[in-house]
């Protein structure tokens, strides 16, 4: 009798739960895609190692067209692929909430501006844009320019090594100037002495993404048995611990009246004390968490792929540095007038980001029911931009596995679909740190080119990717080899 009565409930309970999710099931029902098993839909899929995740992504949406369905467990996606589609996704406010995998950040950075939704991270963001506008963040060029001068002191030795993995260096040269500009903090990453920090948010990149695509380790107390959550834990007390201490410092010399350096937690601080709401309990720190990686990975990995991309085609590296000589001449200083200055480069950076770009799939979820070509997406249903399918498009892109920085003449611009080149976002969730990442790149990528030849092996096509919270090599390898310029 007993087992009958749990089994009526139980089915009571399904039926519910179907009928609830109708219109789930009807949309998945029309759309193409891989086979779905009961309750583990198509986990299956991501059930090997980590770094072989993201090609896995990438093959299955290249067999379907746009739009097309994928079950992350019980969980409907629909995987957009079409600029037309994301120009209608990320335009509109219905789909400004991020997807539920994005609360695995929550731990780290709370609702920042990039894993929060809602009227408080509208109004967070409206108050912190101007930060980071492209005037705003002019007066930190000389810190950037003295970091990238320590850098190519560093990279000295280098010329006598052969092949070595240039991240590493570029990885601490951001640290610190990023540290100094935005989080008020001369860390000296360039000799060593912030490695423990660097270490544990690497980690949490790979522990937050392991999370997003591995169904079994969202369920929170399975992941806690897991030697995962140890990891996580010491990570966050890593770099919360290190935040936490700076704001002291910053809000005592407030108290002391000691001049303040001008730096973006200066100004968050600012804010802070003019809008009462804003900052509240962990929320500072959150920010702070979001601001560092979201500025530090970008402009680290994407100097790194230009560089190793340069060395691999030394014809577009002679074309950028003539280009570089040109502007800035025989002056022993570069100037930031001359940072806009240099079509080419900014050419190449962009074909960079075309190519590997820092969020390569953006989820979102809706807030209400919306018709998206025939489709009518139900409330609550969680979408995919696929940016990198977008990018690597034959239909928008006359190379588009290729480092082709003639992609973004202008009158290769003029004939694309505005949103076929999507390498911040765009719309009300768009990249607030752009200008900020853009004179960062510049400024290393032309000190290390009037000083250093890049060389390196191979094409694009030999890149083997992986992702983590951003498109990286496997391994995390960039190999390159440098001499001194003549």
């Amino acid at each position: 009798m007993y087992v009958l009565i749990t089994c009526s409930v139980l089915l009571i309970l399904l039926i519910k739960y179907l009928v609830h999710h109708r219109n789930f099931y009807i949309l998945s029902w029309k759309l193409p895609g891989p086979l779905a098993l009961p309750l583990i839909g198509n986990s299956l899929a991501f059930f090997c190692n980590n770094e072989d995740i993201f090609q896995r992504a990438v093959n299955i949406i290249s067999n379907y067209p746009s739009p097309m369905r994928f079950w992350l467990g019980h969980k409907l996606t629909i995987i957009f692929s079409e600029p037309e589609q994301a120009s209608k996704i990320l335009s509109s406010s219905n789909f400004s909430d991020k997807g539920e995998v994005y609360r695995f950040m929550k731990d780290f950075d709370g609702d920042g501006l990039i894993s929060g939704s809602g009227p408080k991270w509208k109004n967070d963001r409206k108050l912190m844009a101007p930060l980071f506008g492209k005037k705003s963040v002019q007066v930190y060029f000389s810190v950037i320019v003295h970091h990238t001068n320590i850098l190519l002191e560093k990279l000295e030795p280098c010329t006598q090594k052969g092949t070595f993995n240039v991240v590493k260096y570029l990885h601490r040269c951001t640290a610190d100037f990023v540290n100094e500009t935005i989080i008020g903090e001369k860390t000296d990453a360039q000799n060593g002495h912030f490695d423990d920090f660097l270490l544990a948010i690497d980690r949490v990149y790979d522990l937050v993404h392991a999370r997003m695509v591995k169904v079994w380790l969202q369920i929170d107390w399975i992941f806690k048995m897991t030697h995962f959550y140890h990891q996580q834990t010491q990570a966050k007390n890593t770099i919360h611990g290190f935040l936490k201490n700076v704001v002291r410092i910053n809000e005592e010399k407030r108290i002391t009246k000691t001049q303040l350096s001008g730096t973006i937690l200066d100004n968050i601080l600012n804010i802070k004390n003019q809008h009462p709401n804003f900052a509240l309990g962990d929320d500072l720190i959150h920010h702070l968490s979001t601001l560092y990686s979201a500025s530090e990975d970008t402009i680290t990995t994407i100097s790194a792929f230009t560089l190793l991309l340069l060395g691999m085609y030394p014809d577009v590296q002679e074309r950028v540095v003539d280009e570089i000589r040109c502007v800035v001449g025989d002056k022993h200083d570069l100037e930031i007038c001359d940072l806009s200055n240099l079509p080419y480069l900014d050419m190449c950076i962009k074909d960079v980001l075309r190519l590997f770009p820092i969020a390569p799939f953006l989820m979102r979820t809706t807030r209400e029911n919306f018709q998206i070509d025939q489709y009518v997406i139900p409330k609550g249903c969680s979408v995919i931009v696929s940016i990198h399918n977008i990018h690597r498009s034959s239909k928008h892109w006359e190379k588009p596995d290729e480092f082709y920085p003639e992609h973004f003449l202008p009158e290769a611009v003029m004939k694309r679909h505005a949103h076929a080149y999507l390498p911040f976002s765009a719309g009300p969730r768009g990249c607030v740190g752009k200008s900020y990442a853009y004179m960062a790149l510049k400024i290393m990528l032309v000190l290390v080119l009037r000083k250093y030849v890049i060389y390196a092996e191979g094409k694009v096509g030999d890149i083997e990717l992986k992702t983590d919270i951003t498109v990286r090599p496997k391994g995390r390898q960039f190999p390159i080899r440098i001499d001194f310029r003549k």
